[in-house]
């Protein structure tokens, strides 16, 4: 294994936490799901057990589009991690989902100039497979 296949397997995966099995399931078919509440029918991220909004255990794992528009961005070229090193730059979004006001979700935006990335522009969702198989969710323009 060289320096670059040994760092890539090295650079931090997702470990699924109680509750977020389902959400990592969804993501190696490629699917984005999230919890919705069964009261009050917003969709919750990250996966609790109650409802941050009222309180309600009950919820269901819903598919969603994929689809939404930055809501705001930066470009890391420092790395923080020595995996990262062949990394940089790259650009971390926080993206409003179009399913919900409000319903944001943090990822990379990928195959785009650091030059190029604006607020509100329209993405959607893909979705890169990690050294150990996990695949993990990514934005690109859409």
């Amino acid at each position: 294994m060289d320096k670059k296949e040994r760092y890539s397997a090295t650079f931090p995966y997702p470990i699924p936490e109680y509750g977020a099995e389902s959400y990592w399931d969804a993501c190696n078919e490629q699917r984005l799901m999230m919890q919705r509440c069964e009261q009050c029918v917003r969709f919750r991220w990250h996966p609790s057990p109650r409802c941050g909004d009222c309180g309600c255990e009950r919820y269901s794992w819903e598919l969603l589009s994929g689809r939404g528009r930055i809501n705001t961005w930066t470009v890391v070229t420092h790395p923080v991690h020595p995996a990262a090193v062949e990394k940089v730059p790259y650009i971390v979004v926080v993206i409003e989902l179009e399913e919900q006001v409000g319903l944001t979700m943090v990822s990379n935006l990928i195959d785009c100039d650091v030059n190029c990335v604006d607020f509100n522009q329209p993405v959607e969702v893909d979705f890169v497979t990690h050294p150990i198989g996990q695949k993990i969710p990514v934005f690109r323009l859409a």
